[in-house]
């Protein structure tokens, strides 16, 4: 059952995001190229646009999670899905799952956007840094996986944060200032996820300056932030299966 909920969402989002990329896509390739015609008018309109696009896919991407998580689980479409078969940990997973994954390639997309416009600017050559770039990946291989592991790490994190937020909005609110609520309450769960961080990594400590500093500790960087997204799965499922009435 959870193989055919994750084709669902698959099948549901696809069309929303493969436009958006493409258009950023072929933006950037545009854009590369006013660049070495050296036309200032060009450069600067197409510039412009390709961050518009780009701010607008990451600001689209937080919208669809918003939506898929809140609505389409809370809302009246939630009822219709848990009258299916499946169990609580497919449905949470298969959301969970598909989210994160146009999360991160919303994120690849729009950095290598912007990487190929900036090496574009600069006059560098693209493909030989990208050459670059995969040899030191393959020399480095625990350096390579230690980065990948902390980005999917924070996408789980993201993701179990604004489930949990709206498994307990819907357990503690029913009334017409969901918006208003949920935006306090989003402030709040912050606060104390960040709290909770920082007695682990430091008042100051970042995923960016733990990487300047200490590389070995970006791995506390993960188990930290593994720990809160469990706590936080754990919690919304406890929340949808015990307290609301979904099912």
């Amino acid at each position: 059952m959870l193989g055919k909920l994750m084709k669902h969402e698959i099948l549901s989002s696809y069309r929303k995001f493969l436009p958006i990329y493409a258009g950023v896509i072929l933006l950037t390739l545009i854009t590369s190229f006013s660049y070495k015609v050296e036309s200032l008018a060009a450069s600067a309109t197409f510039t412009g646009l390709l961050f518009t696009l780009i701010s607008i896919t990451m600001l689209f991407t937080v919208y669809t999670i918003i939506i898929n998580l809140g609505q389409r689980v809370f809302g009246k479409p939630g009822y219709l899905l848990f009258t299916t078969p499946a169990t609580t940990i497919e449905i949470m997973v298969s959301k969970v799952v598909i989210n994160m994954l146009w999360l991160l390639i919303s994120i690849i997309v729009s950095v290598f956007a912007a990487s190929l416009f900036i090496l574009s600017a600069f006059r560098q050559d693209v493909f030989k840094l990208i050459q670059e770039l995969i040899v030191i990946m393959i020399q480095s291989p625990y350096e390579t996986f230690t980065v990948i592991s902390a980005g999917i790490t924070y996408a789980l994190y993201v993701i179990s944060m604004l489930f949990f937020l709206f498994a307990l909005l819907n357990m503690i609110y029913k009334g017409e200032k969901k918006i208003l609520i949920g935006i306090l309450l989003y402030f709040a769960i912050n606060q104390v996820a960040s709290l909770v961080s920082s007695i682990f990594l430091g008042a100051y400590m970042s995923f960016a300056t733990s990487f300047l500093t200490d590389f070995s500790s970006v791995w506390v960087f993960i188990g930290v932030y593994g720990i809160l997204s469990a706590a936080f799965y754990v919690l919304t499922y406890l929340i949808i299966d015990r307290k609301l009435e979904l099912q």
